[in-house]
């Protein structure tokens, strides 16, 4: 394991430190870290290290400068010397620290004195301290090292001699007096070019007469093969050697496989070698620390370690809008995805929420675990967690320590309804009792006549209320209330957010499902009023089972965009007379509460709007007599939108922000770095290139700003009907 640096950079020595150095106490330069005998077994020794020294290493340290280190300056008479590698050790140092940090912050007055002036013991174990043998036996292996240099350069120098006897006898004559560059092996090539850099660069000389400078030389064979001839040693070894980072990072950012890259480096000798990329790739790996999950296919990165990472590099673009005292959210998401017919991941990222973190983009959403497996219970406790754990220790301490300063953090928790009630020890969305937020029963999720506080205080889940519900689980499920798990994490089930983007896609394919129903057997005027709203759409009989139907799966935007010009044009369809007011009612109503539910700055009165109207909604949902609509189609998102989703935009001033678009879209990102690694340890590469990219994230070229001016081209079908008149014309 490598060695863990903790290091967020120094701090100025105009700052406060933490802890406060009184009279009192006696001067920091004067403390000493102790030698004492160890009580375990496998221990060599023990340290007593004054909590002052402790707390000074927290906050004072320099960047790249590690706690063992910092130990071993102070370690009495340099007794013994601790091994820079012992991982254990320099974790364990850091938690110490901020330990005696946090306690000392908290006490006041002569506690405060108390903690300074206390100690506190590590035991050091076996393997982590360097022996005088071993100190040897490296200085032996140094000396080995460079006695092989000594004869490496030797005979690089002999080479460059032959070089240069060479080069003298070429220059005798400018003519070529052997083969064409086409006719010789790649290593005789090189030096033919070599030949023409030089003399190109003596005909050239004249060009410095009018202040100019020659870099390179493009040239081609008669067969077509280009070369680009650089007439100085330096870039010659450059073009070799360097990678430009824009490239990498459209390798990266594209997924472009390295055979590819490797064909167009020999087609074009301007690019970077496909031995270089590889080098700068496994350079920016090591920057970034996996491990790999036990009995599972999978792997995770330290949490607490990415997160000061990532506010490290937002406080130095935008250090105004983080504040010490400022609490900082951070929405934690999981989910599932497909890669392939035969791969399923579960994903763990999380994003931070403020306005320069891009939360509601891939970009903003950071990986700290994949699985490859079911999203299931099982599966989701057992890999995660470590994460878990790491997590619960965050949300019990409540800041991070970021260049020194303390940062307050709130963790909110969102994601799909499955993932969800996973988290929370609960059912399946199907059962009984399948509302994360309150106890309310199937049969009784329809009637919307309650108050709106009634089920977020007496029937309100808590963890405490979902682990008592587990422990008595066995019994009747109105006894356990679908709590069939532990809950998998300490975040507060009030933090547990609902996604609103799975809200309005769950809510929509039941209007849309009902919908198709009412429209038989006039199905096809149904597609073509869809199709006419500019997105792809079809609805075909499956040849597995007698007369039922399936239709496209709508992408999240073409949902949307059905949303809002489908109820203009139902009007048309031929849906039963006796309930077609309702239906086009129903569609725009459900259009005025997304927009609602869905704004980043709702009115004030918003909670209040949303609640009422989207009672009046679920009333007139259940008024149209038509199979799909009768209370046992009223899912958990339609109770979920009508009494939860207002008391947290009450709360927390809107949901959008716990929206898991952004989630979706890193999805999407992960699944294409998949298909670009070498799949034999598909999670760790596709958190590898996810590290890769967000530090080349500013060698990303700026896209233009595009305005689109014709509104019936882009709004109003235009586009799609000009494919549709392309796939026309092709069946010719």
């Amino acid at each position: 394991m490598e060695s863990t640096n903790h290091g967020e950079g120094p701090v100025a020595a105009s700052k406060r430190r933490y802890i406060p150095l009184n009279d009192v106490l006696p001067p920091l330069e004067t403390l000493v870290v102790a030698i004492e005998g160890s009580v375990d077994p496998d221990g060599v020794c023990c340290l007593s290290i004054p909590n002052r020294v402790l707390g000074d290493w927290a906050n004072n340290r320099e960047k790249n400068t590690s706690f063992v280190a910092l130990a071993n300056e102070y370690i009495v008479d340099e007794a013994i010397t601790l091994n820079p590698e012992a991982a254990r050790l320099e974790d364990l140092l850091y938690r110490k620290s901020l330990g005696v940090v946090s306690k000392v912050r908290a006490a006041r007055g002569v506690n405060r004195k108390n903690a300074l002036l206390r100690s506190t013991t590590i035991t050091i174990l076996n393997g982590e301290t360097i022996s005088a043998a071993d100190l040897q036996s490296e200085l032996n292996e140094v000396t080995y090292m460079n006695e092989e240099a000594d004869a490496f350069i030797e005979g690089l120098q002999e080479e460059v001699q032959d070089l240069k006897d060479a080069l003298s006898e070429a220059q005798d004559s400018q003519n070529n007096p052997g083969g064409k560059i086409d006719a010789v092996n790649n290593r005789h090539a090189r030096r033919k070019i070599q030949e023409v850099s030089e003399h190109a660069n003596k005909a050239l000389e004249f060009l410095s007469t009018y202040g100019l400078v020659a870099e390179s030389l493009k040239v081609h064979t008669t067969s077509g093969k280009t070369f680009y001839i650089p007439f100085s040693d330096d870039a010659a070894s450059e073009n070799e050697d360097t990678v430009d980072l824009r490239v990498l990072y459209i390798l990266d950012r594209y997924g472009v496989s390295d055979a590819f890259h490797h064909e167009l480096a020999m087609l074009f000798s301007e690019l970077p070698r496909s031995r270089a990329v590889k080098k700068a790739r496994t350079d920016l790996n090591h920057t970034m620390q996996l491990t790999r999950i036990p009995g599972h296919e999978g792997a995770y990165r330290s949490f607490e370690r990415s997160l000061c990472e990532q506010l490290s590099t937002m406080i130095a673009q935008d250090a105004t809008s983080f504040q010490p005292n400022q609490k900082i959210k951070v929405r934690i998401s999981g989910d599932g995805a497909k890669f392939s017919r035969t791969s399923s991941f579960v994903l763990l990222s999380y994003a931070i929420l403020m306005p320069v973190g891009r939360y509601l983009s891939g970009i903003g959403n950071h990986t700290i675990a994949v699985v490859k497996g079911a999203e299931d219970y099982d599966t989701i406790s057992t890999a995660f967690a470590a994460t878990f754990q790491e997590i619960d220790g965050l949300q019990q301490l409540g800041f991070v320590a970021v260049n020194g300063v303390s940062y307050n953090i709130e963790l909110f928790f969102s994601s799909d309804m499955k993932f969800m009630l996973t988290m929370l020890g609960l059912n399946a969305a199907n059962s009984i009792y399948a509302c994360p937020k309150c106890t309310v029963h199937r049969d009784c999720r329809w009637d919307v006549s309650k108050p709106e506080s009634y089920y977020s205080t007496t029937m309100a889940r808590t963890l405490v209320t979902l682990r008592r519900a587990f422990a008595s689980h066995g019994r009747t499920a109105a006894v356990h209330q679908g709590s069939v798990n532990r809950p998998l994490t300490a975040i507060p089930v009030d933090h547990m957010m609902i996604d609103e983007l799975h809200l309005f896609l769950r809510i929509f394919d039941v209007m849309l499902r009902n919908l198709i129903k009412m429209s038989e057997p006039h199905t096809q005027q149904l597609v073509a009023y869809i199709r006419s709203c500019g997105v792809s759409f079809n609805i075909w009989e499956c040849e597995s089972s007698d007369g039922k139907v399936e239709w496209t799966s709508l992408t999240g935007e073409a949902k949307k965009k059905v949303l809002k010009l489908l109820p203009s044009k139902m009007k048309d369809i031929p849906l039963p007379n006796a309930f077609l007011d309702d239906v086009v009612q129903l569609w725009k109503d459900f259009e005025v509460l997304y927009n609602l539910l869905s704004s980043e700055t709702p009115p004030p009165n918003a909670a209040d709007d949303l609640h009422l109207k989207a009672k009046r909604w679920i009333q007139l949902f259940l008024r149209i007599k038509s199979d799909g609509h009768q209370k046992k189609f009223v899912t958990p998102y339609f109770h979920v939108m009508v009494y939860h989703v207002p008391d947290a935009i009450r709360q927390y001033g809107n949901i959008k922000q716990f929206s898991c678009q952004g989630v979706e879209k890193h999805n999407d990102d992960s699944k294409r770095n998949y298909f670009s690694s070498n799949r034999w340890d598909a999670p760790a590469e596709i958190m590898l290139a996810e590290h890769r990219l967000e530090l080349l994230q500013q060698y990303a070229r700026e896209k233009r700003h595009y305005t689109k001016h014709a509104a019936a081209y882009w709004h109003e079908g235009g586009m799609q009907e000009t494919r549709s008149q392309m796939r026309e014309t092709l069946k010719y």
